[in-house]
């Protein structure tokens, strides 16, 4: 059984064994003075706060699901291909008018995620209602692994928009920010139950997981605050794989219609399309820099630069030495000030995971 159902006392003794009656009953539950001191060394003991207790216990849960907790190989690869099939399924209701079965997790399941933290399951489904009502979000499954005897991985993408104000309103006109979030989520399951017990969120685009990650909650506020406009129509459809913190990684069906060849390796003139690699018009990943202000080709050969050395940082490899430009303009934002400009650099070989 999973150490989130079972408690246990100090130093190992079961919770509640030796109570003393009356008034004697909370020293009685101390353990003696070394263990005691032991304990609140580690962030076990009665003066550890309770996200501190809470992730010692998900730790614990975590060593029990990669034992296996006691099910056979078999068993463990049943119950792991039945969830994950059910993930699969039940994921991409997380925020329309069906909803998740909650059914699947236990009642006291931890959610964690860089800024947010709840121990059970009515805190998870406040968590999701919360983000329904203050935003319009969306949610895409990618993938389902299995990384542990007993825990699966989900890897996804989720759009946010806040809710200001309706369309073509003073206020969205002026303000209409848009949210991006990308990372995994790492779901143990509880062999005992065959329920979920824990589901622990990283984002790609902070170095600093788990909760309380001021590093996340700046990142946050960061596409809260942001008031610039990007290229309109001229930008074409994608889908964002990954976002990390200064570009993203995005599946185009094919070059964006408006962009405009800025590479270095050719003679500048033909379409766009004609310098993207390998892909006969088809789908390309590209990543994506981007810069506010005017576009001018000073100000666009910065922006690659920098891109260039966030993707070398990352592992990524260019497909070429040449970029893509999509520039604002006054449709977008009327001041240049208010216009987010964009570069795009193809990749070659890119991984989800």
């Amino acid at each position: 059984m999973s150490c989130l159902t079972v408690p246990v006392g100090w130093c190992g003794a079961a919770a509640g064994a030796g109570r003393a009656p009356n008034g004697a009953a909370a020293a009685a539950r101390l353990p003696p003075a070394p263990c005691r001191r032991a304990f609140q060394a580690a962030g076990r003991g009665p003066h550890a706060s309770r996200p501190q207790q809470h992730r010692i216990w998900r730790q614990r849960a975590a060593a029990s699901e990669q034992r296996g907790g006691g099910l056979s190989s078999e068993e463990q690869d049943r119950l792991c291909e039945k969830l994950a099939a059910f993930l699969r399924e039940d994921l991409p209701h997380l925020f329309d008018d069906q909803g998740i079965d909650a059914s699947r997790y236990d009642d006291a399941v931890v959610f964690e995620d860089p800024i947010t933290y709840y121990t059970n399951i009515k805190g998870y489904l406040f968590n999701i209602a919360f983000l329904k009502r203050v935003f319009q979000p969306n949610f895409v499954l990618h993938d389902v692994r299995r990384t542990g005897p007993l825990e699966l991985t989900t890897r996804w993408t989720m759009d946010m928009s806040l809710a200001v104000g309706p369309q073509g309103s003073p206020l969205r006109r002026l303000w209409d920010p848009r949210l991006t979030f990308t990372g995994t989520s790492i779901m143990g399951i509880n062999p005992a139950t065959g329920k979920f017990n824990r589901h622990t969120d990283t984002w790609d685009a902070v170095q600093q997981q788990g909760y309380f990650s001021l590093e996340a909650f700046v990142h946050m506020l960061s596409q809260v605050a942001d008031l610039r406009r990007g290229p309109g129509a001229a930008g074409g459809e994608y889908a964002v794989l990954k976002k990390r913190r200064s570009y993203e990684v995005r599946s185009y069906p094919g070059p964006p219609a408006g962009a405009v060849w800025g590479g270095a390796s050719c003679s500048g003139k033909g379409s766009a399309a004609a310098h993207v690699s390998g892909t006969g018009g088809g789908p390309a990943v590209f990543a994506v820099g981007s810069f506010g202000g005017e576009a001018g080709p000073r100000q666009a050969e910065a922006a690659v630069q920098q891109l260039r050395q966030a993707l070398a940082a990352d592992g990524l490899q260019p497909a070429s030495g040449d970029w893509l430009l999509l520039a604002a303009t006054a449709d977008d934002a009327g001041s240049p000030l208010l216009r987010r400009n964009e570069v795009l650099i193809q990749l070659q070989g890119f991984q989800l995971w």
